[in-house]
């Protein structure tokens, strides 16, 4: 079985997101958990999405292997008089796809 490489280098990562959220919003995928983090603390999918195309990244972006392989980063923007933070995760498919794992205030 042969040991598959990531496309994208973790340098690359951020940079990726922005693009697919730029240009291709229907490969952002929302978890259910994070759609209940969202209504909970009252966040849209539109800050969400500003924070995707905008945000500064926080760290590094870290190699994970939790349910799909691929690399997951933080990124936070004060959007709408809030601080939001977004976990994306950068999984490769058939399609690059941002998965957005949660969100949260402050």
């Amino acid at each position: 079985m042969a040991i598959e490489l990531p496309k994208f280098k973790a340098h690359e990562v951020r940079a990726e997101i922005k693009r697919i959220a730029d240009s291709s919003t229907h490969f952002v995928e929302f978890l259910d958990h994070a759609l209940d983090r969202m209504e909970q603390r009252g966040v849209t999918t539109r800050q969400v999405l500003r924070v995707l195309r905008d945000g500064d990244q926080e760290g590094n972006a870290e190699w994970c292997t939790d349910k799909e392989r691929g690399w997951r980063c933080r990124l936070s923007r004060i959007t709408a008089g809030e601080k939001i933070t977004v976990i994306a995760k950068l999984v490769e498919r058939k399609n690059s796809t941002c998965l957005v794992v949660t969100t949260w205030e402050g």
